[in-house]
């Protein structure tokens, strides 16, 4: 083995993820995320490169749901490594899925040609059951309303990136209805565990579920706290206090729950003159959207500006990415 890949192989074991499920962004402690972030920061020389890592070692990506970016850039981490993948990218018509066959056989099955597995499901206890069937490891890549763990995880390296630190920073996860955010239950758990200073902006009638509250608080000994009802002027005089804006989006697709959630989101608009007024006064707020985006979620004038993070968060996407594979495939 050589002295790269012996560094390689000794960023990997220190995460200790080898062979396990990546579920939760919980799964992983405070000090495993930490090393996973310099384990993808190793892996940013292979963004727009190759390293072969793993040419023995297959990907299966089974999606349930739409996706742009989650399933391309697992795609190209894997690849990116010298993997291969094998890609079903609407189950529910060109899988045997279609012929009603179970989520359990299914993922039972899969897992016998794959080394690892990422599952993006609209229902999460049927995800549930389908991890606990396979025979290999399984990623979550956004299941129901519950969690989007690698999406949060991308945001708080590039957060991380942009900083060198996650503690001590005022970030808000916005959003009109939190019950549904899953990547904003992600984020809200990592962020506080990570020692951010955690507000959770929402209407008072789509708060965050109460046991994802009660989690951060009581099992993970870490503080968040709500704020609710906003209207677009007190908003923005709220975002003149953070270091960054987090927009986790709504995941229906095009229709009437989509109209309404624009409408909503309105009260929750990020306008550009605040950052600029910010700016000028030397406090720099930064806003990131996970994507996909409606128009009239947020001014789109911040896209090319300093203040944006969610398209800088798509590279970085692909070597945070390539950390998770690596560290679950191990070396």
């Amino acid at each position: 083995m050589s002295k790269y890949m012996r560094s390689m192989k000794g960023l990997i074991d220190a995460v200790d993820h080898v062979g396990k499920n990546f579920i939760s962004i919980n799964d992983m402690s405070n000090e495993q995320l930490l090393n996973l972030f310099e384990l993808g920061k190793e892996l940013e020389l292979f963004n727009r490169s190759k390293v072969d890592l793993f040419d023995d070692r297959m990907l299966a990506l089974m999606f349930f749901q739409p996706s742009t970016r989650t399933r391309m850039s697992f795609q190209t981490a894997m690849e990116r490594m010298g993997g291969n993948v094998i890609v079903e990218a609407n189950p529910k018509v060109t899988s045997s899925v279609a012929k009603e066959e179970s989520i359990e056989d299914t993922m039972r099955c899969v897992s016998q040609y794959a080394n690892l597995i990422v599952l993006r499901h609209y229902d999460e206890e049927e995800a549930r059951r389908g991890a606990e069937s396979a025979e290999c490891p399984v990623i979550n890549g956004g299941w129901g309303h519950w969690e989007h763990p690698t999406q949060a995880l991308l945001d708080l390296y590039t957060l991380w990136r942009r900083f060198g630190r996650i503690e001590g920073l005022n970030v808000a996860v916005v959003s009109p209805d939190m019950v549904e955010a899953r990547t904003g239950h992600s984020m809200a758990y990592g962020l506080a565990r990570l020692g951010a200073n955690v507000t959770i902006a929402s209407d008072s009638d789509r708060r965050t579920p109460t046991n994802i509250i009660n989690r951060i608080h009581d099992d993970l000994g870490a503080q968040v706290r709500e704020e609710f009802d906003f209207e677009q002027d007190s908003f923005n005089e709220f975002v003149r206090g953070q270091d960054l804006i987090y927009l986790p989006g709504c995941s229906a697709p095009a229709g009437a729950k989509a109209e309404e959630f624009k409408t909503l989101m309105d009260r929750y608009f990020v306008r550009y003159e605040t950052l600029k007024d910010e700016a000028e006064k030397g406090h720099k707020v930064y806003v990131t959207h996970t994507l996909p985006r409606r128009k009239g979620e947020m001014d789109l004038r911040i896209d090319n500006t300093e203040h944006q993070l969610h398209f800088r968060a798509i590279l970085q996407s692909v070597s945070i990415r390539m950390a998770l594979l690596a560290s679950i495939l191990g070396l």
